[in-house]
């Protein structure tokens, strides 16, 4: 009964290595607007989505951070909260999404 710690290994760094890939793909999932002439503030709807990628985002942030350090400009457009936001609305879907995913997990 014992467990071939290779084989498993190899599995797990397979299966980290395509998370990995899966979560810097999807970290563009979250639009944000260029510029805040003329354009519809992100509102309640919006924040549950934002707060339901907020890991991914997260993860993007978090790679364009490594790749500044190189000078490298990777998903520098990448952010957590998107702006321009409806304020209290926005913030609440975006609470209750990451309350929600935190509760499911």
């Amino acid at each position: 009964m014992f467990i071939d710690y290779e084989k498993f290994m190899n599995k797990n760094i397979k299966s980290s290595i395509l998370l990995f890939a899966l979560l810097t793909v999807l970290s563009g999932c979250a639009k944000h607007y260029a510029s805040t002439k003329g354009v519809d503030a992100y509102g309640f709807f919006s924040g549950l989505w934002h707060g339901m990628i907020f890991h991914i985002a997260a993860c993007g942030c978090f790679i364009s951070w490594v790749c500044s350090l190189f000078g490298a400009e990777v998903l520098d457009n990448v952010q957590i909260i998107g702006r321009p936001n409806t304020g209290f609305g926005y913030y609440t879907g975006f609470i209750i999404a990451m309350l929600h995913l935190r509760l499911l997990g």
